[in-house]
Parts: structure tokens; sequence; C-alpha cells
């Protein structure tokens, strides 16, 4: 009970600093992209060439040129790289994310636990973005057009930002005890990227396996964004898929508050 009332809390605050949690995203994201010559444009540049690179690879190199159901193989996977993009970017920046708002850490009118927050926002930013020029390009490029199942992104984008909540947090704490955490989570972040069904179908998966994938919460958000703009699927369909999804989301979500409120108190210290 006093977890749901400090989640409680923790929301309520949120709202009440939202004008400082609005400027410390957008500057954030300002320093994130426009400190650099080129500036924004690098927040494209990087994802483009990646699923350019991932793209043609599997469309000439292997000859995947259509999916199992009979589709085109680059939307498909273009729409699953996008929220995978925003998740991998997000939780490498959340490690250091202590570190670099030292000067707030001290600062007792601000709470703590809402710095990690701040990453998913700023990173959140750029994938709306990427979310409209993946609209645009499933239109004009593929004849795929607006439907209502594409409401459901906003779910989607709820999902991940729990998830990632947890994630950052965990990561976040543990990073200013343990500086290699940045780098183990490299390591992760390339391990689930071959690890979940994104490149590859859920199809071809055949018994125990399908319930290990399930337990990746990522597959269910990349497979989400495909039901969502190219499967024309509800996200409610999937009964099993949410319990798991949810199941462990909540379990990353505990772990990783825990982990903050336990470490925090030496914070201070360590900066």
């Amino acid at each position: 009970m006093k977890y749901v009332i400090g989640l409680f809390y923790f929301v309520l605050t949120m709202i009440k600093q939202r004008n400082i949690m609005r400027t410390l995203v957008i500057r954030d994201f300002k320093s994130r992209y426009f400190s650099s010559f080129i500036g924004l444009p690098w927040a494209f540049i990087q994802p483009a060439v990646y699923i350019l690179v991932i793209w043609f690879a599997f469309t000439y190199g292997l000859k995947a040129g259509q999916t199992a159901m009979g589709g085109a193989f680059a939307p498909w996977l273009i729409v699953a790289m996008i929220p995978w993009m925003f998740i991998s970017q997000t939780m490498i920046v959340s490690c250091t994310a202590l570190q670099e708002y030292a000067y707030l850490i001290k600062k007792t009118s601000f709470t703590v636990s809402m710095i990690p927050i701040i990453k998913i926002f700023s990173g959140m930013i750029v994938h709306a973005i990427l979310v409209g020029f993946i609209i645009l390009l499933l239109m004009f490029f593929y004849g795929i057009y607006p439907t209502i199942y594409w409401i459901q992104i906003f779910y989607y984008l709820f999902a991940t930002v729990v998830l990632l909540s947890g994630i950052a947090w965990f990561v976040a704490s543990v990073n200013v005890f343990i500086n290699d955490m940045a780098h183990i989570v490299n390591i992760i972040v390339t391990m689930l990227f071959w690890a979940t069904p994104i490149i590859w179908p859920f199809s071809m998966l055949n018994g125990n396996y399908r319930y290990i994938a399930l337990l990746n919460p990522f597959f269910y958000i990349t497979e989400g964004y495909r039901y969502t703009f190219i499967e024309e699927k509800w996200f409610f369909e999937y009964v099993e898929m949410n319990v798991y999804f949810w199941s462990v989301t909540f379990a990353i979500f505990v772990i990783g508050a825990l982990t903050f409120q336990k470490l925090k108190p030496d914070f201070g210290d360590v900066l």
C-alpha cells in the first residue's frame, strides 16, 4: 500500500513541478542535439543510417523482400525499429543522468527521482518527430493510410514510458556507484536487439521459445507498433501478451523505484 501511495505522491509532485520539468526536458533536448554544428538533424541521421543498413542487408543481402504475411519487409522493419531506437537510446543516456544533473541533487525543492524521467521525455520529442516521418513514409511510399487502430499508439507510448521509468531509475542510481553500468547497458542493448523479434518474425519460434520471447517486454512494444501501423490489430486481442508484459514491466518498475530510493541518500556524498 505504501508503494501505491508513494507512486501517487510522485505523480502529484510531477504535476506540481511540471513547469520545471518542461524547462529541463527542453534544455536537455537542446543540449543533446543543438550543441553540435549540424544540430537537430543528428537525431535523424543516426537512426536513418542504422535502419537503412539493416534494411539493405535483409532486403538485398538475405533477400527478405516480404514478410511471412506477404507484406513488404521495409515498412514492417522500420515500424519496429522506431520504438527500439527510442528505448535503446533512452536506456543508454539514462545511465549518466544523475551525474549530468548533479547540481540538482542537493536542491531540497526538487524531486531527484524526476531526473531520469527527464531523459525519457527528452527522447520522446525525437521519437514523436520520427513517428511523424514514418507516418508520411507509410502513406506516400507504401500506400498505408491512417486507420482507427492508429490511436493505440498512445497506449504503447504510455507502456513504453512505464517500462523505461523502472529501467532508468535502476541504471541511473547504480551508475553513481558503479561507473561500468553504462558499458554494461550498451552490451545488453546490443544483445536485446538481436534477441527481440525486430528483424526476424516471432512466428519463427516454436514451443517454449515463444513463451521465453514473451518475457522480453521490448517485444511487446515493437510488435505493438506493427499491430498499430501495419497489421491492424488491437492490443487487447492478445491477453497472454498483455499479462506477460505488464507482469514483467511492473516488476522492473518496482525494482527500479526501490533501488533508486535505497541509494538516493548517498547520491549527494558520492557526486
